[in-house]
């Protein structure tokens, strides 16, 4: 903090020659603020004499201050100024090269995260595509961004942009109406949590509230997409859709389990790995969620763990948890690099652990069963053909579009002609059941030929 009048107009002075911030932004403030601010950057944020918002601390005010990540005006006094070309949310795709993808903070990961599915949705555009016949294959490089951009539409795509294109990255955060404006945000939609963990009041810790940063994204971020189709992230936790008639009955009325879209569920059987405290960023990489710059049309092209990853040999796990130290995850293999995945895993004496990443719990790692998973009768099964309990089942899907009333499109924000609709005959929740995923061997390391025998989501 500088409080003489000298000392303000040296700091001043430097700043517009020192300072990133374009000299356009020299306009003299209406009246001298209460104190000016030097970030650890060696900027001047005069936003930091009116705002009181304390970020996490890696985005910290006194670290970072707020313009390199909300854009505007940090040397101006007069707040209109200020606020000229701010962002409320730096994570948007739209301006996310500006802030979180500038020099000397996410570049890389801005690049990998606008090339992946999350942001893309290729993988379902073009598997819709082609099998509504408009497209020779499910590899189509198409992405979101495409369709914002060229206004490109198609009785698939026009299905897409009604009833599926809220789940992805170039959503922009409170754009859709309901229960769907929490949704998107491009970096924060996973990356965001409304207040700091342990904030308790109308002040957090202390300071006015500010959203909070996190590495450690709760699953609930994951849950609010990953909820329809094979409803994993439901499914995970132990919650299974109903019907939809509000059933079971509670004294005579409806459930009072029920999301915010309207459908109802039970509480079933929750994974095993759930009822331990794991979610889904202990075992989904950063490579499997942002993308690493390289193309996939699908995510199991993507996809790095698997349940060998954590439940093998001795030798397989020094591998892995070498490969956690590492800071790449390469390993180096007869001449070439292996990417291994890289997972919080320990070594304690003889033993191996899963470190999860909220509550830094060690969970133990424990080999498959040598008689029931090593017999060569079970080479060709998926782990979840024998281990999964359940599986949601909806069977008789079908879609209805009426021409003659609207619905609004999420991807160009406004009403267009044509409402779809889908209908299905019943859900059921039953043991799951198996079918050939042809042209995959097991993926168990145990051999096998003749396609994979996997669980099937009917839905």
């Amino acid at each position: 903090m500088f409080t003489t009048d000298l000392m303000l107009l040296a700091v001043f002075l430097s700043s517009l020659l020192f300072s990133d911030i374009p000299a356009a932004s020299a306009t003299p403030p209406s009246a001298r603020p209460e104190r000016v601010t030097v970030t650890a950057g060696g900027r001047v944020d005069m936003c930091l004499s009116c705002h009181r918002e304390r970020p996490d601390t890696s985005h910290g005010r006194d670290v970072l201050g707020c313009a390199v990540c909300h854009l505007g005006d940090a040397l101006a006094g007069r707040k209109k100024q200020a606020h000229r070309g701010m962002v409320l949310n730096p994570g948007e795709l739209a301006v996310v090269d500006l802030t979180c993808g500038r020099p000397g903070c996410h570049a890389d990961e801005v690049k990998w995260v606008k090339n992946s599915l999350m942001a893309t949705n290729r993988g379902i555009i073009s598997t819709l595509r082609y099998y509504w016949g408009e497209s020779p294959d499910n590899r189509e490089e198409i992405s979101v961004s495409r369709l914002k951009e060229t206004g490109m539409n198609s009785p698939a795509l026009d299905y897409y942009r009604k009833l599926c294109g809220s789940c992805h990255l170039w959503v922009e955060k409170g754009t859709l109406p309901f229960f769907l404006s929490t949704k998107g945000g491009g970096c924060t939609a996973c990356h965001y949590l409304k207040r700091h963990p342990g904030y308790a009041g109308e002040k957090d810790h202390g300071h006015v509230f500010h959203p909070w940063i996190t590495r450690s994204v709760p699953m609930e971020n994951c849950i609010r997409c990953h909820n329809r189709s094979g409803r994993i992230g439901l499914s995970y936790r132990g919650e299974f859709e109903s019907e939809g008639y509000g059933t079971p009955y509670v004294e005579g009325d409806l459930s009072p389990a029920q999301y915010a879209d309207g459908r109802f569920f039970l509480k079933v059987k929750a994974d095993v790995h759930h009822e331990k405290g794991i979610v889904c960023i202990d075992c989904h990489t950063q490579r499997e969620i942002m993308g690493d710059g390289t193309y996939h049309a699908h995510f199991e092209e993507q996809l790095e763990v698997t349940c060998l990853t954590c439940h093998n040999s001795v030798e397989a796990l020094e591998t892995v948890a070498a490969a956690s130290m590492e800071e790449t995850g390469l390993q180096e293999k007869s001449g070439g690099s292996e990417r291994i995945p890289k997972l919080d895993i320990r070594k304690k004496g003889p033993a191996f652990f899963l470190e999860d990443k909220s509550s830094k719990k060690l969970h133990r790692l424990n080999p498959p069963d040598p008689v029931s998973c090593g017999n060569p009768v079970h080479s060709r099964l998926a782990c979840q053909a024998c281990h999964s309990t359940w599986v949601p089942q909806c069977y008789g899907c079908h879609v209805r579009m009426n021409r003659r009333e609207k619905q609004l499109d999420k991807i160009a924000l406004k009403e267009t002609p044509g409402r779809w609709k889908e209908y299905r005959s019943f859900i059921r929740y039953e043991s799951p059941p198996l079918g050939i995923l042809e042209g995959h061997d097991s993926g168990s390391g145990r051999g096998g030929t003749g396609g994979k025998v996997v669980v099937m989501v009917p839905g």
